[in-house]
């Protein structure tokens, strides 16, 4: 190979590198720039209005400031009930954020927790209470509507036998969310601890997440 064919090549070579590595640096600023998106809805199922807080979470600060008038993402939602939906935007380099719930009047109860986001994901956060302490749990809103039954999913605090139609399906986990389960008669098919569930209020065909305790449904709502 000729000195002029060297040259070329490694012209070619270091105009490549120089490339590369602009893209890796436009790569790291596209990053830091980059915002993600999720929605939430929050579900009071304690016997307390309560107000829901959102905050990014920092490793070096932790929960300080979660509870800010300025973080308040819902405010004064009613015992068992459900908020509007509420868009939250964090910076995809950190996709921690920060949970917390305190009573409405009486502020000194408190609860939080972290937990890790998905860009475009749509979250249930579960204000709820078991053996008088209450906590919080998120877990992703899911449809699965199936024709002409009532798809419903269960978040228990405590582990209860469910059956419908007389038959024992599964027995609840606390704080996790079941499976789907397909029920086709609203008024009396669905129990929950020897509770029978009324599911007449929602829709035939539609999917639905219940709250429930050992006393039976505490919140319903569409997913």
């Amino acid at each position: 190979m000729n000195r002029g064919n060297k040259g070329i090549i490694v012209a070619l070579i270091v105009s490549v590198s120089a490339v590369l590595s602009g893209c890796s640096g436009n790569s790291d600023e596209l990053d830091e720039k980059l915002t993600h998106t999720v929605k939430m809805s929050f579900i009071n199922s304690l016997a307390y209005m309560a107000d829901f807080h959102v905050s990014k979470r920092n490793i070096s600060t932790g929960y300080t400031g979660l509870f800010d008038s300025k973080n308040i993402a819902s405010s004064d939602v009613k015992a068992n009930d459900i908020s509007s939906v509420y868009n939250y935007s964090y910076d995809a380099i950190n996709n921690m954020v920060n949970l917390g719930v305190k009573d409405s009047i009486n502020a000194n109860q408190e609860k939080r927790i972290t937990t890790n986001l998905s860009n475009g994901n749509h979250l249930w956060v579960i204000a709820w209470e078991s053996s008088g302490s209450s906590t919080l749990s998120a877990i992703n809103k899911k449809q699965h509507n199936t024709p002409d039954v009532f798809n419903v999913r269960l978040f228990a605090n405590g582990n209860y036998d469910v059956s419908v139609d007389d038959t024992a399906i599964l027995t609840t986990e606390k704080g996790i969310v079941t499976d789907y389960l397909a029920v086709s008669n609203c008024a009396n098919s669905l129990k929950v601890a020897g509770n029978t569930i009324d599911l007449c209020t929602g829709n035939i065909s539609s999917s639905y997440l219940l709250v429930v305790d050992g006393n039976g449904k505490r919140v319903m709502t569409e997913e």
